[in-house]
């Protein structure tokens, strides 16, 4: 046995499933606002991280997993994605064209060495937006609504959007210096991280969740009071369209995310589950004004983006049970009743996946009795049933298991036949169509009468195995 490396963990089975369904949702829903994929590498060159996130970051001084390789070439696992989508697009000269905005999402894992926690891990999963190559309040709106109506998406209704404004250049030149003027009667007696952030990015101590620092921080000055009038109408801009959307929101002075390269309009998407946990931020994200001329590009491009971490979605939706309607079951199990039938049913079901039919086969011989628990199991809607006389008559036994109905039905025909009854909301009534005479209603299959003995042919010849898969189902 090998365990686990602290801070990952496996997703498999039915949780495996809720993450594809989430991350689908959130691709679906990309597309429709015209982004495109970018899939980039896990690894980078440090470098890139140490200039675009900063290197008074908590994510670049203590979180990311750096190693040298082999040609002695100092590599970074990627703690955001972010960074790598802007050097794909740079180098691949997307934005020498002049073609703006260049709109790309992703989906893949990242790396940070923090302590573990609820919905947290050292390898997570990410799910982002990027708009590169433009300055306009209403990209970064279009950034945060696509957040905001993505998680409504997936069920969250309660959502509280935090916002700030970082300012321009010149503001955060002022609140930098007044910060650092603040801070020092204080700095002596905060925790060593913040006399590290004191030196590095002063901004960065507003990051700080030691409480006896919260403290002190408290009683900061605030961003707002020395953003540039340029800015205060960016912002304003932004607000206003947020209110034409109908979007709530709550301006917290104190938002500064954890990344250097943001500027402007910086923002959090905040839930609380319905069992009273709190993930912190299901999704953030901001303006950046000098990330793309940092790794390489036009100095006059900016953009947009935002990042949501899968695990975190998961869990709330797990708490909140928003995953209870999702369909985890099987359209058709196929059941062979001998041996010699399972290379008919095999064939069988794959054609019936090439139809887009989510389909299983029994090829291990197993008892009938055993091949309808399964079916059970796999929460199949129908077992097709193949023994000699439908191999004789080219046909198959279609049994709805929840209405318990049956019926025969032509090889050439199952497609069609399927496509009528699955997904339909109706209950499946059918008229019976067989021959025989339905006194004592011993031979008949439809399963229309009272008593019937459920037998699987249309022309009176009785199936004891099938009546014993009534009696023991």
């Amino acid at each position: 046995m090998f365990n686990l490396v602290k801070g990952t963990h496996d997703i498999i089975l039915n949780e495996a499933d809720k993450y594809t369904y989430v991350e689908q949702t959130l691709v679906q829903f990309a597309e429709f606002y015209n982004f495109k994929e970018f899939r980039t590498p896990i690894i980078e060159s440090s470098d890139l991280f140490q200039r675009s996130v900063g290197d008074s970051s908590d994510i670049v001084r203590k979180e990311m997993y750096t190693f040298l390789d082999k040609g002695d070439r100092s590599i970074t696992l990627r703690p955001e994605i972010t960074a790598g989508i802007i050097r794909s697009i740079v180098n691949n000269k997307l934005l020498a064209l002049g073609d703006y905005p260049v709109k790309a999402y992703y989906v893949g894992p990242c790396f940070r060495y923090e302590r573990p926690q609820q919905g947290r891990y050292r390898q997570f999963n990410q799910f982002g937006i990027e708009i590169a190559g433009v300055t306009s309040p209403y990209r970064d709106v279009e950034a945060i609504s696509f957040g905001y109506f993505a998680l409504k998406l997936l069920g969250f209704e309660n959502l509280k959007l935090k916002i700030n404004s970082l300012g321009d250049d010149e503001s955060r030149k002022n609140y930098r210096d007044a910060l650092t003027k603040y801070f020092a009667s204080y700095i002596d007696q905060m925790c060593d991280d913040c006399k590290d952030r004191y030196k590095l990015n002063v901004l960065r101590i507003l990051d700080c969740k030691v409480q006896e620092d919260q403290e002190i921080i408290k009683n900061a000055p605030k961003i707002s009071d020395y953003l540039t009038d340029k800015s205060k109408d960016y912002f304003n801009k932004v607000l206003k369209s947020l209110d034409e959307l109908g979007i709530e929101y709550e301006i917290d002075d104190g938002l500064v995310r954890g990344l250097d390269y943001y500027s402007d309009v910086v923002f959090e998407f905040h839930y609380t589950s319905s069992k009273g946990l709190s993930y912190g931020a299901l999704g953030a994200g901001g303006h950046y004004n000098k990330l793309i001329g940092e790794i390489g590009g036009p100095k006059d491009c900016e953009g947009c983006g935002l990042a949501m971490g899968i695990e975190r979605l998961v869990s709330v939706m797990e708490d909140d049970q928003l995953f209870d309607n999702l369909d985890d079951s099987l359209d058709c199990y196929v059941m062979p009743l001998s041996m010699e039938y399972q290379s008919d049913a095999l064939n069988i079901s794959s054609s019936l996946r090439l139809n887009g039919f989510k389909s299983e086969v029994n090829l291990e011989g197993k008892s009938l009795k055993a091949m309808f628990k399964k079916a059970n199991k796999l929460n199949a809607k129908f077992a097709l049933i193949i023994g000699e006389d439908e191999i004789k008559t080219n046909s198959i036994i279609c049994k709805d298991l929840s209405s318990e109905q049956q019926e025969s039905v032509g090889i050439q025909d199952l497609i069609d036949y399927l496509d009528s009854h699955i997904g339909s909301d109706e209950e499946h009534h059918h008229e019976c169509g067989c021959s025989s005479n339905h006194e004592g209603h011993e031979n008949c299959c439809c399963h229309n009468h009272e008593n019937d003995h459920h037998c699987c042919h249309e022309h009176g010849q009785e199936h004891e195995c099938y009546n014993e898969s009534k009696k023991e189902n």
